[in-house]
Parts: structure tokens; sequence; C-alpha cells
């Protein structure tokens, strides 16, 4: 190659990396742009009136009242929706013991959405004092409202105080534990027979129940738990039990009656 060539093939490589940081520089440019137009555009419309919030939805609740979560939204009635602090009403209403979850979104053009997910009771704890706390499956205690207890739910009488029993807190007592673990079984494998249930207790570490039908009680079994229930209904209906017998579910393939005290 002559020295001739050599120089056209260093011009025409310059030439190329001239050209592409030409490029470089209109991307930059237009991105430049595009930030300067989102933030006009955000600057206008955080200025429109139109946006102004003059609705609160709110979605999701059964026990907690509107009134309540509502609350936590009228400071923002005639806010702008971007400029309104969706953390903070989040932060507030997710303090409810009774909401597991809370999503807050803006709606066009001036409505606001608060979505929660609430936390169902499970069981009633009766206290020492003999009132009633209800609790979600985990265990969590959970706001009352009203004076009227409204949900139907089985009874755990525990040595504990109103004092022990706050919302939100998960009570340390180990026939909660016990009593739980059987509820989320009967709930998985036989709901039907859920609302059979009136109470629970423990004895030496053994869970039973009472059924609110006739008063009969019953250890249930861990294997087989809609089957056994499906034996323990036959026998209630056809073996003349008496009220105060005990029930053992926990042998397979047969219902074991005890007499009751």
């Amino acid at each position: 190659m002559t020295i001739h060539d050599n120089k056209v093939e260093t011009k025409q490589r310059s030439r190329k990396r001239r050209g592409s940081s030409r490029y470089y520089l209109y991307f930059l440019l237009i991105l430049v742009a595009l930030a300067g137009l989102g933030f006009g555009t955000y600057h206008l419309l955080s200025n429109v009136p139109w946006f102004n919030l003059k609705t609160v939805q709110i979605s999701g609740n059964a026990a907690v009242p509107d009134s309540l979560i509502r609350s936590a939204a009228i400071p923002c009635l005639g806010q702008n929706l971007l400029a309104i602090p969706k953390g903070e009403i989040a932060g507030q209403v997710g303090a409810i013991a009774r909401v597991k979850s809370v999503k807050v979104t803006p709606r066009l053009f001036s409505t606001l959405r608060v979505r929660i997910q609430e936390r169902k009771g499970c069981l009633y704890l009766k206290s020492l004092e003999g009132d009633l706390f209800p609790v979600d499956e985990e265990g969590i205690v959970l706001e009352q409202y009203g004076a009227v207890y409204n949900e139907n739910l089985p009874i755990l009488t525990v040595l504990l105080n109103n004092s022990a029993l706050m919302p939100g807190e998960k009570p340390a007592n180990t026939s909660l534990g016990r009593v739980l673990a059987v509820h989320r079984q009967i709930a998985r494998e036989a709901a039907d027979f859920l609302p059979n249930i009136s109470e629970y207790y423990t004895i030496d570490n053994t869970v039973y129940i009472i059924d609110a039908r006739d008063g009969i009680r019953l250890i249930p079994s861990t294997k087989n738990l809609a089957r056994q229930f499906g034996r323990y209904e036959f026998v209630r209906e056809n073996g003349n039990v008496a009220a105060n017998s005990i029930l053992d579910l926990r042998f397979e393939n047969q219902v074991v009656v005890k007499a009751g005290s």
C-alpha cells in the first residue's frame, strides 16, 4: 500500500469518528428536550384546577368504617392530585390493625381511590374480664367497631387481661397457637364444618371443639379431616350420642365415643 493510500484511510476514519460524535450530541439534546417537556407538562398539570381532589373512593373494606378511611384523605380535599402525599395517606390507613394492605391511586380528573385488603377475623378471644377480641388467622388482634359483635366466630377463652389484647399485636399464648393451627386445617380441608364450631378449648395440649348445634365436644383428627367429620355427622345423627359425650376423631376409620364429665 502506498503512502497516499494510508493518508486516505486515515482521513476516512477521522471523518467517521467525527460523524458518530455528532449523533451522540443529537441524542443528548433530544433527552434534554424530553426532560424539559416532561417537567413543563407536570408543572402545567399541577396547577390546573381540573385536577383538584373532590372525591375519595373507598373499596375493599367490610368491617372498617368508610369514615375512618376517608378521614386520612379529607385534609387533602382541594389539593392537586399530583401534589397529594399518597404515601402519608397509605401510612395512616395501614396503621389500622384490620388493614392488611392499602393502595392509594389518583384517578382523572378529581378522584382519589383508596383500595384496602382487610384482615378477616377467625376467632374471638375471651379475656379474663369476659370481653371478646377478634383475631385473624395469624393471631393478630383486630379492632372491634361498635358494641354489637357482627362476626360469627368461634370463641377461645384465654387467661389474659384486656390490657394484653391490644389491636395490631399478637398475644403470646400457647393455646391460641394450637387452636389457630387446627382452625386453619379445618378451613383448608373441611370448610363446610366451620359454621358448626361455637368454641375451642385445650386440655393437656389437646384441642377440643364444641359443636354449636347440640354442645357435643370433639377432638379433631389431624389426618383425613373431612372424612372423619363425615363419620362424626353419621354418628351424631344415628348414634343416639349423649349431649355431654366427647367424640374422638383421631382414630382412623372410626369415631370413639367417650363419656363426658
